[in-house]
C-alpha cells in the first residue's frame, strides 16, 4: 500500500525562484504540487498546468485568498521580493 502524496504549494510558481522549486519538486513522486499565481490564465501558468501543477489564482495581499491557495497543504513555499515597495516601512 503506497503512502498519499504530500500537497507542496508554492507561492509565485510562475516566477524564476517558484518555477526552479516547482520543477524540482515534480521529480519527487512524493510530492503533488499546487502553484500559485495572480494569473492563471498566463503562458507560465499553462505550461506548469501541463506538467500536473495544480494552479491557483492567489493575491498575496489577499489573506482570503492566500488561505485558500493554502489549504490542506503539508508544507509551502514562499519567496517574498524584500525589494518591493510595499513592503518596506514608511520612514
Amino acid at each position: 500500500m503506497s503512502a498519499e502524496k504530500r500537497l507542496i504549494t508554492v507561492y509565485g510558481a510562475t516566477g524564476t525562484q517558484g518555477g526552479a522549486v516547482v520543477r524540482s519538486l515534480l521529480t519527487n513522486p512524493s510530492f503533488r504540487v499546487r502553484g500559485t499565481t495572480r494569473n492563471p490564465s498566463s503562458e507560465k501558468a499553462k505550461a506548469l498546468a501541463a506538467l500536473g501543477v495544480e494552479v491557483v489564482q492567489a493575491e498575496g495581499f489577499d489573506a482570503e485568498s492566500m488561505k485558500n491557495a493554502f489549504e490542506g497543504s503539508w508544507g509551502v513555499f514562499v519567496n517574498t521580493d524584500s525589494n518591493d515597495l510595499v513592503s518596506k516601512p514608511s520612514p
